[in-house]
């Protein structure tokens, strides 16, 4: 008994110094990685939290207002709006064309309105395709930046975490998240730019030849990814939860159990030794939570405008369907379909990044509660 109380207090004396050491060293702004964390952060995305005044001591989310975070989004949405308008209105040119030729072609052979078909697909194809791969690329790159900034960050703030006495949930979400992580990564690098080829490749080669039918193809892939991406979401979800759930009980457990054993078996200071460890916590909790939300607002700051950006040229492929449909050109719609389900994979996958690595955060910033 007494070595399990001595160990208990060896235990909890480790955490008071340790904590109270961290907690000190936090409060200057580096030893608990700082640095390394703002340098993680993309330059866009620095730029954003230091407009905001975001910063992992602070988190910055107490100055805003609902107001002010609507004002915000709608600003960037104006600025990242203006590419997307103008490939509106370039496809919509395309479309109006169209439909001259092929009621002057109407008065004509069909071999001309054949041609006129074709040639219309061509032009819309080029300008779809490369504003397709502009966003592309954006999102790649965005990708890679956003996949640094989390291996750097859940590291940083499962070290915090662990201090706390919760080392198994750490353990757990940042094993979990390091990996899914790598994953979204290495499938945005593998397969990502390849379907978008392929859908893109097929959907032109069926607008060119409609009796191939090739956009149900485009379909398939669509989605055979989105259906992809929801089993890792819920697999990880799930595996995640149930192993913070037990790795929570039993640090929850062990913290209880050696503050009683302490504050009952060591005569005198007990109670004075106990006391002081949620102390340390409380000081603890405040970075914890502070460092924890610089983490998903930094995140969003990456992803967010990237995500608006892809969002705008959605919205733009689906009015240029609506106008190619009104003056019946079902060449022209059946493209411009595929690139706004190309527009919706590469949404997805922003989408369920970010909502992986928030749900990773947050399950850490819930542990022992």
């Amino acid at each position: 008994m007494r070595r399990i109380v001595s160990i208990a207090a060896a235990l909890l004396l480790w955490i008071i110094i340790g904590g109270s050491a961290f907690a000190e060293a936090a409060q200057d702004g580096f030893d608990y990685g700082r640095e390394q964390l703002e340098a993680a952060v993309p330059e866009t995305a620095a730029e954003l939290l230091e407009e905001g005044g975001i910063t992992p001591e602070n988190g910055g989310a107490l100055s805003w207002s609902f107001t002010g975070v609507l004002t915000f989004i709608w600003d960037m949405v104006k600025e990242r709006a203006v590419k997307p308008l103008k490939l509106l209105v370039s496809l919509c040119g395309v479309v109006l064309l169209c439909a001259m030729a092929n009621s002057i072609a109407d008065t004509g052979s069909s071999s001309l309105q054949g041609v006129f078909s074709v040639v219309g697909v061509l032009a819309g194809a080029g300008i779809a395709v490369t504003a397709v791969w502009d966003v592309l690329n954006e999102t790649l790159t965005m990708l890679s930046g956003a996949a640094n900034f989390i291996l750097v960050f859940i590291p940083i703030f499962a070290a915090v975490t662990a201090v706390l006495g919760h080392a198994l949930s750490a353990t757990a979400v940042n094993a979990a998240s390091l990996a899914a992580t790598q994953l979204f990564s290495q499938l945005a690098v593998n397969f990502l730019a390849p379907m978008c080829g392929a859908i893109m490749g097929l959907s032109v080669t069926g607008a060119i030849h409609p009796q191939l039918n090739l956009a149900k193809l485009g379909e398939i892939i669509k989605k055979f990814v989105v259906w992809g991406l929801t089993l890792i979401m819920t697999v990880f979800m799930s595996i995640l939860s149930a192993q913070t759930v037990v790795a929570a009980s039993s640090d929850n457990t062990f913290i209880r159990t050696a503050k009683f054993m302490v504050s009952s078996g060591v005569p005198i200071v007990g109670g004075t030794i106990s006391d002081a460890v949620n102390t340390v916590q409380g000081s603890l909790e405040l970075l914890k939570g502070s460092i924890g939300t610089y983490g998903i607002i930094a995140a969003a700051a990456i992803i967010l405008p990237t995500l608006i950006t892809v969002g705008c040229y959605k919205l733009s492929m689906m009015c240029a369907r609506s106008a190619s449909e009104i003056f019946g050109l079902k060449e022209l719609s059946e493209l411009f379909k595929s690139c706004e389900s190309v527009m919706a994979i590469i949404l997805a996958v922003q989408v369920c990044f970010l909502l992986l690595n928030t749900f990773a955060v947050i399950i850490l910033l819930v542990a022992g509660k």
